[in-house]
């Protein structure tokens, strides 16, 4: 039973996170960006459901008996310390730092330099 647990957590993890990479990251006109629905489409879902996924996999991992051996269990264990590390670039965007286009899509990248630029033009005019 927990075998399917963790496969059902790491199928549905693993799903959210391509959706909102792939999906989320290529519109480019997004009604939802300065709502309340843009920390979650933005920050929250793309950076934390790696680690769900990871995490899942390597629990799933354990409760099949280790296969692979060390070479397995190395490699889930490094990929496990690099999306955990992606934590941080989640909570820094969730909280208003602005990100290069690596980190953030390039609309939204795009569309803050245009806002930044409109609200210097209303300095100036005052």
């Amino acid at each position: 039973m927990n075998i399917l647990l963790w496969s059902a957590i790491f199928v549905v993890t693993t799903a959210v996170f391509a959706f909102y990479m792939f999906h989320v990251r290529f519109q480019e006109n997004a009604e939802w960006y300065d709502d309340y629905r843009e920390v979650p489409n933005l920050w929250v879902l793309p950076y934390c459901t790696p680690v769900f996924s990871v995490g899942a996999l390597l629990i799933l991992h354990q409760e099949l008996g280790y296969p692979g051996g060390v070479l397995v269990s190395e490699t889930l264990r490094i990929l496990g310390i690099a999306t955990v590390v992606m934590i941080p670039i989640g909570i820094l965007g969730a909280v208003g730092v602005p990100l290069p286009w690596p980190f953030a899509p390039r609309w939204v990248v795009e569309r803050r330099k245009n806002d930044r630029a409109k609200r210097k033009l209303k300095q100036g005019e005052r």
